[in-house]
C-alpha cells in the first residue's frame, strides 16, 4: 500500500497541467448571394457587409474562387486552389481591404466591402460563377499553444450573367417528377397509390443553356379538366447553366398532398415553371384506389373465417 501512495504521489509531483482555452469564430456576411446581369462593357459595384460577431478580434483575408457546378441543393462545388482570368473582372474600391491582404476585424465591428464588377467590350457571353471568401488568417505560430487551432471560412455566391439582354434565355426541363420511392406500384406509365396515406413527390429542374434559369411556378393535383385539387408554389431558386437542381415549396423540398377516402380513380400531377427566363412543366398519372382498406377488409375477413372455423371444431367435437 505505502508503494501505490508513493507512486501517486510521484506522477502527481512530475505531471504539469496545461491549462485549455476556447474561443469562438463568429462571423457575418451579407448578402448571401448575389445575381448580376450586365452588358458587356459597364460596370456596377455590389455592396457587402461584414461583422465579426465573436468576443475577440479576428484577422481576415479577402479571395475569390471560381466554381462551376453545384449539387442538386444548389450548394457550389468550391475547390480553394481553383482560379481564372476573368477574375480580373473583380476588384475591391479603395475603401475596403483588398484581396489576399489579410486585415483585423475587431470584436463586434462591421465593414462595408465594395465589390467592382468590370465588364470589357470583348467578353465572352455567358455566365460566370465565383464565390466571394472571407476567411480567417494566422501566418504566426505560437509554440506554447497546445490544443487545435480552430479557423473558419464563409462567403458569398455571385452568379454573373454577361449578356445583351435583360432576361438572358435559359433552357430549363422539369425532370424526374415521381412519388416517393417505395410508395407506388407502377404499370406502365401509371403510379398506383394508396387513397388514404399523405403523398409526397419530388421534382428536378434541369438547366442545359448557358444563363442561369430561375424555378417560379405552381404543382398541382387535379382531376381530368376540373378546378386543380390542391395547388402549391414552388419555391424561386437559381438553376445555374448545365446544372440540376431539386426543387420543392417554401417549406420542403418535396410536394405534400393528403388525399380523401372517397378520391379514387385517375388523377393528374402536374408541374409548371413560369419565369422570366425560362417555361416549361411536365405531367404524371396517377391512380389512386383504396389499398389499406382493401387488405384491411382482407384481413377482417380471414379473422373472422378462422375464428368461425376454430368454433365450428370445437363444436364438433364437444359432440362427438
Amino acid at each position: 500500500m505505502k508503494k501505490i501512495l508513493a507512486l501517486l504521489l510521484t506522477l502527481t509531483f512530475f505531471t504539469n497541467t496545461v491549462p485549455v482555452w476556447s474561443a469562438n469564430i463568429s462571423l457575418s456576411q451579407t448578402p448571401s448571394l448575389i445575381r448580376i446581369i450586365i452588358k458587356p462593357g459597364k460596370t456596377v459595384t455590389q455592396n457587402f457587409s461584414l461583422t465579426n460577431l465573436s468576443d475577440s478580434d479576428k484577422v481576415l483575408n479577402l479571395r475569390l474562387v471560381p466554381f462551376t457546378i453545384a449539387d442538386e441543393l444548389g450548394n457550389p462545388n468550391i475547390d480553394p486552389r481553383a482560379t481564372s482570368t476573368w477574375l480580373d473582372f473583380l476588384t475591391l474600391d479603395s475603401r475596403s481591404p483588398q484581396f489576399d491582404q489579410p486585415f483585423t476585424l475587431k470584436a463586434g465591428q462591421s465593414i462595408n466591402l465594395g465589390l467592382i464588377l468590370n465588364v470589357p467590350l470583348t467578353a465572352r457571353l455567358g455566365d460566370y460563377y465565383a464565390a466571394f471568401l472571407a476567411a480567417s488568417y494566422a501566418n504566426t505560430l505560437n509554440r506554447s499553444f497546445q490544443g487545435s487551432n480552430i479557423s473558419a471560412t464563409l462567403g458569398s455566391n455571385l452568379l454573373i450573367s454577361i449578356s445583351t439582354k435583360e432576361d438572358p434565355p435559359a433552357i430549363l426541363k422539369v425532370t424526374d417528377l415521381l412519388p416517393q420511392h417505395g410508395k407506388y406500384i407502377k404499370l406502365g406509365g401509371l403510379y398506383f397509390l394508396d387513397n388514404i396515406t399523405p403523398l409526397y413527390f419530388t421534382a428536378l429542374a434541369r438547366n442545359e443553356g448557358e444563363f442561369t434559369a430561375t424555378t417560379k411556378g405552381v404543382f398541382k393535383i387535379a382531376r381530368g379538366d376540373k378546378t386543380p385539387l390542391d395547388m402549391q408554389s414552388v419555391l424561386p431558386q437559381y438553376v445555374i447553366s448545365k446544372s440540376t437542381r431539386l426543387l420543392g415549396t417554401l417549406s420542403d423540398t418535396k410536394f405534400r398532398f393528403s388525399p380523401r377516402l372517397k378520391m379514387i380513380g385517375k388523377y393528374s400531377v402536374n408541374l409548371d415553371i413560369r419565369s422570366e427566363n425560362a417555361n416549361t412543366s411536365t405531367q404524371i398519372d396517377i391512380i389512386l384506389f383504396p389499398a389499406k382498406a382493401l387488405l384491411g377488409t382482407l384481413a377482417t375477413a380471414l379473422i373472422v373465417l378462422l375464428t368461425l372455423k376454430v368454433i365450428g371444431t370445437r363444436k364438433t367435437k364437444s359432440v362427438s
